[in-house]
């Protein structure tokens, strides 16, 4: 390498020599090339030509990075990849010379929530867990209504285990349908009350013998707590032979929703997700989605 790159566009071809001469694929180096040319399209928008490094900062690259993870319809893995790009590139340009710091020191990678490490359950499991809280019903009457109650909760209203016990009766609109929860960070949402969970809502006020401004109470106390939420479906897992929580239900929730065709953004204001990243988990097709698809379409 003989003189030290002055212009961006220069870098590109002294980079791209330099991956070449460690051994990096030719797709690895397309790769690099294609996500930084993304950015360097963005830097001719910003700036009058000569596009030369020695104008950029730390803070250009920052917003560059903050504009791709406002984009929702760039794939977080996408917006990973250009932004290691950037980064590759950046740490480049100090080896060579071409400026004394890293600009790309403040950039932090996107994080992903992956299929692999949310569970849901199917339509089945479900009526499985059903089938055993009737069972329950059968044998204790009040404490089988608590428990359908709560799994209704979380699995046709997307509650989180504490906004289930958060709940009081007066958050509850029964003319209307309609759930005000105070949930995560004390951000207010309004959830339609289906059907099932109504009737099942009003059935346990019918048989509860507390008088409590919460929905639901144990027979310990007025206000359940959600270690005692977590130890009904601890209980119904064991029985089951099924992994069951308060989140595997909301993340059901969030699926059905999903696979019933309610838009991304509508999932994330009725889960009250902060970030529409974490619900677009639910709308894309796992491995397991796509290998059962795979089954039927093989030849």
């Amino acid at each position: 390498m003989n003189a030290v790159p002055a212009t961006i566009s220069q870098s590109l071809e002294s980079f791209k020599t330099h991956l070449l001469e460690n051994d990096k694929s030719l797709n690895t180096i397309k790769s690099y090339s294609q996500d930084l040319n993304h950015f360097f399209k963005w830097v001719h928008q910003r700036y009058d030509p000569p596009h030369l490094i020695s104008m950029l900062t730390s803070i250009d690259l920052k917003d560059y990075e903050r504009q791709l993870k406002l984009d929702e319809s760039i794939a977080p893995a996408t917006i990973n990849r250009r932004l290691v790009a950037l980064m590759k590139w950046a740490e480049f340009l100090v080896t060579i010379g071409s400026t004394n710091v890293n600009l790309s020191s403040n950039i932090k990678i996107k994080k992903i929530q992956k299929q692999n490490n949310i569970r849901w359950l199917t339509r089945k499991e479900v009526g499985k867990l059903l089938h055993a809280i009737e069972l329950t019903k059968q044998q204790n009457h009040k404490k089988g209504m608590l428990h359908q109650t709560i799994v209704y909760m979380a699995v046709n209203l997307g509650l989180r285990v504490q906004e289930i016990c958060n709940v009081k009766i007066a958050d509850i609109d029964f003319q209307t349908n309609i759930v005000n929860v105070n949930g995560k960070g004390n951000k207010h949402r309004i959830i339609p009350l289906t059907e099932n969970t109504k009737e099942a809502i009003v059935n346990w006020l019918e048989v509860r013998d507390q008088e409590s401004d919460y929905l639901l109470m144990s027979s310990k106390c007025n206000h359940i707590t959600t270690r005692a939420v977590q130890h009904i479906f601890k209980k119904y897992s064991d029985q089951l032979g099924i992994e069951i929580t308060p989140h595997s239900l909301r993340h059901t929730y969030c699926k059905q929703l999903a696979q019933h065709g309610v838009e991304i953004q509508s999932i994330a204001e009725l889960a009250g997700h902060s970030s529409i990243e974490t619900t677009r988990v639910y709308v894309t097709p796992s491995i397991q989605e796509l290998q059962n698809a795979l089954k039927r379409t093989e030849f």
